[in-house]
């Protein structure tokens, strides 16, 4: 495969995901959703490091970039038809399908790229435990803007919104604390671990990334209700159209 472009610098990512977002545009891929969102928490991180919120705003400036090569690299490795994790297939492949919900791709990625990417990226850097944690706040205070988003696909979620007064923004919130702790110790395993060890870790990150992946795509019945009634009343439109939609000011 051709060789796979990194980012450097914190404007290197804010590009390249602004080409992934075109690229999922033209192509009408359901893959741009992910993206999207991404592209609104890295700008949220790196202006929280300009105002000085965290202690070492450099080392998480170094993460943001680790962080989205990751992402990048997966998706040149599955575009490519080269080895991919499964998590990260696993979300490509349903993208590319697009018969999920816009919340199940949304998930399916953030999962693959949590439960899996952070670790790896955290051992890279070695941002300290205070930096790593105040993440969490800033990507809470961003559950909102795209739970609003998420609201125009379907008036289901909608009413869960109003009538929940925001469990299930609270839930998301802990999901994603949940899994960030998770990618945090398994980066200090990493970081422990003989480097002839470490990709065992790594399958490990995958296979519980690839669980809880195949539980979004096919959940426990408790959820499919839900899920059920969001597939029938989610707006009629394409991938392309679902990206201008969850763009809207």
């Amino acid at each position: 495969m051709p060789p796979i472009e990194l980012a450097n610098s914190l404007d290197d990512v804010r590009r390249m995901l602004t080409r992934c977002i075109q690229t999922a545009r033209e192509e009408n891929s359901a893959d741009g959703y992910f993206a999207l969102i991404y592209a609104w928490e890295t700008a949220d991180i790196a202006r929280a490091a300009d105002d000085g919120l965290f202690l070492e705003p450099d080392e998480i400036r170094r993460m943001i970039v680790a962080f989205a090569n990751r992402y990048f690299t997966a998706r040149a490795q599955f575009r490519a038809g080269a080895p991919t994790s499964r998590a990260w297939s696993l979300a490509f492949r349903a993208a590319r399908a697009s018969s999920a919900l816009v919340v199940q791709h949304i998930l399916l990625a953030m999962n693959a790229h949590i439960n899996l990417d952070l670790a790896a990226a955290t051992a890279e850097t070695g941002l300290p435990w205070p930096d790593y944690s105040k993440v969490d706040v800033i990507l809470g205070n961003g559950v909102g803007r795209i739970q609003g988003c998420l609201n125009r696909t379907t008036p289901v979620l909608r009413v869960v919104d109003k009538v929940g007064r925001g469990f299930d923004e609270m839930f998301t919130i802990y999901s994603v604390k949940a899994a960030r702790r998770y990618a945090y110790e398994m980066a200090q395993r990493l970081r422990n671990t003989p480097e002839a060890g470490r990709p065992a870790l790594v399958a490990e990150a995958d296979a519980c990334a690839l669980k809880y992946g195949e539980l979004l795509l096919s959940p426990p019945l408790r959820d499919r209700v839900l899920l059920g009634a969001i597939h029938l009343t989610e707006v009629n439109a394409s991938p392309r159209e679902f990206l201008d939609l969850l763009e809207r000011p």
